[in-house]
């Protein structure tokens, strides 16, 4: 089938196009290359390479950006998604809209316990880009696979990880933050995972992320551990250590729970402590 892949130079895009091309006839269209906020212009795209399936990874991702900037949020965001889908409906193409774990407002629930939210917790944005994400679920239309992810880590770059371990040689304590927690999520892992999902034209809402839930506090330790270095000078903070308050609220725990992918008999994706072992592989590799 012919994957056209949107918002191809990001780091999802890239990885997209790179893996796809092995199975696939991929195109891959970058910032440059297609105006997602102009109708005409997705339409004249999709109409001259007729994909099976589109994979959105086009997004305005700057949450403070959006916060500051509404409107512009909700064009690229959600609009955006909208022409996509009824260009895709146009030529018979399947969506896969990568949406985010920040549909969720991080608030425990009745039992006032935290726990990881699952494809049927109700939504409760805290942010503008939160809100225009989930426009842009609801504008990607009953019939697209929207996968949530959280804490998206590069495949081909330095990451979260690059960042740590760069730290880790110099001297002293590493500050990260420990007071929110989700689901730190691997392109390595989700690609693949994904190109299943369009393949399979999966409907609906499926949470795809690496196994298990952290601060990048703890992924710090991990880190550390992994290289031989001491995990005691990963410092935990809270953001109100690090500065004034930013423009926009983010969720304290936004980990998400993947039964849609259990019911349609995906295996998860693995934890994320072998994920972070891999990549400090290669990176030190």
């Amino acid at each position: 089938m012919t994957l056209l892949v949107v918002g191809a130079a990001g780091q999802l895009g890239r990885e997209m196009v790179r893996v796809a091309s092995a199975s696939h006839l991929v195109v891959g269209l970058s910032r440059d290359d297609l105006d997602v906020t102009d109708p005409a212009a997705v339409r004249i795209a999709m109409e001259a390479h007729r994909p099976s399936v589109v994979v959105n990874g086009a997004a305005w991702t700057d949450v403070d950006g959006c916060e500051l900037d509404p409107e512009r949020a909700d064009l690229v965001n959600a609009r955006a998604v909208g022409h996509l889908a009824e260009a895709c409906d146009l030529v018979g193409a399947h969506l896969v809209q990568v949406s985010t774990d920040f549909v969720f407002d991080g608030t425990p629930g009745p039992d006032g316990v935290l726990a990881p939210y699952d494809e049927d917790h109700p939504t409760n944005p805290l942010n503008v880009y939160g809100i225009s994400k989930l426009a842009g679920e609801l504008a990607a239309g009953a019939g697209a696979t929207v996968a949530r992810t959280t804490w998206l880590q590069s495949a081909d770059g330095p990451g979260m990880v690059g960042r740590i371990l760069a730290d880790l040689e110099g001297e002293g304590p590493v500050e990260l933050l420990g007071d929110r927690r989700a689901c730190p999520t691997f392109i390595v892992d989700l690609v693949p995972l994904l190109l299943e999902l369009a393949d399979e034209r999966v409907p609906g809402v499926v949470h795809v992320v690496n196994g298990g839930v952290a601060s990048w506090a703890e992924v710090g330790r991990l880190v550390a551990t992994e290289i031989g270095a001491d995990p005691d000078r990963i410092l935990s903070v809270t953001e109100t250590d690090l500065g004034p308050p930013r423009p926009a609220r983010r969720p304290t725990y936004s980990a998400l729970e993947g039964k849609a992918l259990r019911r349609l008999g995906h295996q998860s994706l693995r934890h994320h402590r072998d994920a972070v072992a891999a990549t400090v592989a290669r990176l030190r590799g």
